[in-house]
């Protein structure tokens, strides 16, 4: 999950890179060096962070080590829900809250009794173009509770994005390579190209950096300098995926 939200700060920042036109350049690597020292935080920036990170915190499931059997993992065939009753009974209106209990079950068959799946909800209509997510409790026995608002007619529906056996791969992957993803940049002049790492903080090393930071935004962004060519001979990016597991991994991420 941490793997997932720093991607979309990287690619949030790479987009604003390529929509801005006051982009510098510079072979200087003690801008780098400057904006990348970032400073200490204070006691209410530890607080404010721990409180985020505590709320997105994923609760304790037990540990599969490699090979995990697919059959024992959350199958979202067999599993199913149940929608709760309208508090004072009757049929559900437009502005009322819908809960409902979610019951996870493996490929065979079994129910699961421990938490940890990544369940996806929401609500939506296709012809207004809009959809609203569900609110979902995990209540760590297999069983799980999403409570939707009904701001329009509309269909529930209810994804398992991972089974809980995968979270601890998606976890140690985070750990290991918590960009998820690389990104490069393309020199060129006349036939001559040179491709370098990009980021909006490069490790230092002995290798001059250029500076890229947007100034109208601050947004920081670098690449190393290309050995033979200059900083304003940058003509693209691109990006490299890493791939996070093996292949004894990979059977849990089967659609």
């Amino acid at each position: 999950f941490s793997a997932l939200v720093l991607f979309l700060v990287y690619a949030l920042v790479y987009l604003c890179l390529d929509s801005n036109k006051n982009i510098r350049g510079s072979g200087d690597p003690e801008i780098n060096k400057k904006s990348c020292t970032f400073r200490p935080l204070s006691a209410k920036e530890i607080d404010e962070e721990n409180v985020l990170l505590d709320s997105i915190a994923w609760p304790n499931i037990p540990s599969v080590p490699p090979p995990v059997s697919l059959n024992d993992t959350s199958d979202a065939a067999r599993s199913n829900f149940v929608i709760l009753p309208r508090p004072g009974g009757g049929s559900w209106l437009v502005g009322d809250q819908l809960e409902v209990m979610i019951k996870m079950f493996d490929f065979k068959g079994r129910p699961k009794n421990h938490g940890g799946d990544f369940l996806l909800t929401r609500l939506h209509n296709r012809t207004l173009e809009a959809g609203v997510a569900g609110q979902v409790v995990d209540h760590l026995n297999g069983t799980y509770s999403a409570v939707f608002l009904l701001p329009w007619e509309g269909k529930s529906q209810i994804t398992l994005v991972n089974p809980s056996e995968a979270i601890p791969f998606l976890q140690k992957f985070a750990g290991e390579k918590p960009n998820g993803v690389d990104f490069y940049s393309t020199f060129q002049s006349g036939l001559f190209t040179e491709t370098t790492m990009c980021s909006v903080c490069l490790p230092p090393t002995q290798q001059p950096q250029c500076n890229y930071t947007d100034l109208s935004t601050g947004e920081l962004w670098f690449c190393y300098k290309p050995q033979n060519l200059s900083c304003d001979a940058r003509i693209n990016h691109f990006s490299i995926y890493q791939k996070p597991l093996n292949s004894k991994e990979e059977i849990l991420f089967k659609k």
